[in-house]
């Protein structure tokens, strides 16, 4: 059997795991040994990108050309503009992440052979389409795309080593989103009956109120906070989960 990998292309993160000959999953760590790559992309004057953790550095402390959370602008006709000129689509941008990750992954393990793609379960069709095509975009052949809540429900299954049967209800906050989904599992069936969300609400929103809660209690402006950022705030969010 070849390299079949799984790929979570999340708003603010994103991750990678790999399917073995036993049929069990494991994460594959990127080229800075993380489990998980920042999905934030910076572009330069010669048109080419950074991805990842360094890109993420620059990101909220002033640097321009720096872009992140475009997964909640698939779909649409959303524009991003380089302070140079150049122009990128959502997909675009998406793109330009899978390529890191597909990169960093066959350093790791070697030529993928098939990938999964994992996307809200509320997410529109085209914006469905435009993460197929951003896959395709850089060549990963993509095998199955499936609704985030399905994988979370495969897992949980998996985990238990038992079959479920019945309705059960995940939720999924993430860095940018807040999904609520209900499930009718039968087995190995598996079916979304509704699944309702907010864009626009997950874990840079926390990192936003920790920042503004430090500011106010230190009696300062945005503009005068020093080191204290956006990227501080989430380090303390995590120190304090």
């Amino acid at each position: 059997m070849g390299n079949l990998i799984g790929i979570d292309l999340g708003t603010t993160y994103s991750a990678v795991a790999q399917l073995d000959d036993t049929g069990r999953s494991s994460i594959v760590h990127n080229s800075d040994g993380q489990n998980i790559t920042p999905s934030v992309v910076q572009i330069n004057s010669a048109n080419n990108s950074i991805v990842g953790i360094e890109a993420k550095r620059d990101l909220n402390i002033g640097y321009k050309d720096i872009f992140s959370k475009f997964k909640i602008k698939m779909g649409t006709e959303h524009i991003y503009e380089t302070s140079f000129g150049s122009k990128y689509t959502p997909r675009d941008l998406s793109a330009i992440v899978l390529k890191k990750l597909k990169q960093d992954t066959e350093d790791s393990i070697g030529i993928i052979d098939s990938a999964v793609v994992t996307v809200p379960a509320n997410f529109p069709n085209n914006a469905r389409e435009d993460t197929l095509n951003a896959a395709k975009q850089v060549g990963l052949n993509i095998s199955n795309i499936i609704n985030e809540p399905t994988a979370a429900a495969i897992y949980y299954a998996k985990m238990a080593n038992e079959n479920i049967n019945g309705r059960i209800c995940v939720y999924d906050l993430g860095g940018g989103t807040f999904d609520v989904s209900i499930l009718e599992i039968d087995g190995s069936e598996i079916n979304v009956i509704s699944s309702e969300g907010v864009f626009n609400l997950g874990g840079t929103n926390f990192d936003e109120k920790i920042f503004n809660l430090v500011l106010s209690k230190s009696h300062v402006d945005a503009e005068d906070s020093g080191e204290f950022n956006l990227n501080e705030a989430e380090i303390v969010k995590i120190s304090l989960s």
